[in-house]
C-alpha cells in the first residue's frame, strides 16, 4: 500500500474522451477527465500495481470494442476547501505548452502524470489519483462529424400524410 504521497508517470497509453478545456459534471462534481487505454495485459498489470484500476466485470478485465483495456483518470475542479484546482497541464511532445486542448481526439497517444496520495476516510483506506498532466506524443485531431453533416434541403414544409388519421392508428 501506498503510504506517502507520490506523482507517477503513465508512458505510451492511447486516450479517449478528453474533457480537458473546462470541467465537466457526470455525477455533481465538477471535473476534467479522460480515459486511458493499453491493449497489453502487462501494461495493464503495472498500472494496476500502482492503483491505477481498469474495467472490470465479475473481477475479469473488460475490453472494449476496440479491444483495449480503459481506465479513467479525473481531476477535481475544486479542491476540498472550495479553491480552484487549476486545469490539467497538457504539452506536446516537444513540451510546447498546448492551448487548444479541444482538438485532441480519441485515439491520441500519450504519457501521463497522476498525483497520488493514501487515504483512510470513514474507515474505508485506499490510495486516490489525480490527473495532474499530459504529454501527447502521437496528436490525432479531434473531427467532430467525421465528415458526416446534413445537406441543404429546398423545403422544410411537412410531407402531406396520405389516408385518414384513423388509418395511423
Amino acid at each position: 500500500m501506498l503510504t506517502e504521497v507520490r506523482n507517477y508517470k503513465i508512458s505510451d497509453v492511447t486516450i479517449n474522451y478528453p474533457r480537458l478545456d473546462k470541467a465537466v459534471n457526470p455525477f455533481g462534481t465538477e471535473q476534467y477527465e479522460l480515459q486511458i487505454a493499453t491493449a497489453d495485459e502487462s501494461k495493464v498489470k503495472e498500472l494496476e500495481d500502482n492503483y491505477i484500476m481498469f474495467r472490470r466485470k465479475d473481477g475479469a478485465l473488460i475490453k472494449d470494442a476496440a479491444g483495449m483495456f480503459t481506465a479513467s483518470l479525473k481531476r477535481k475542479a475544486l479542491k476540498a476547501n472550495g479553491e480552484d484546482n487549476g486545469k490539467v497541464r497538457v504539452v506536446s511532445a516537444d513540451l510546447t505548452p498546448m492551448e487548444k486542448v479541444t482538438t485532441i481526439g480519441n485515439g491520441s497517444k500519450a504519457n501521463v502524470i497522476v498525483f497520488q496520495y493514501p487515504y483512510d476516510v470513514a474507515g474505508r483506506k485506499g490510495v486516490g489519483s489525480s490527473l495532474t498532466a499530459i504529454q501527447i506524443t502521437d496528436h490525432v485531431v479531434y473531427a467532430p462529424n467525421n465528415g458526416v453533416d446534413f445537406e441543404a434541403v429546398d423545403s422544410i414544409e411537412p410531407a402531406e400524410i396520405q389516408g385518414s388519421a384513423s388509418d395511423l392508428f
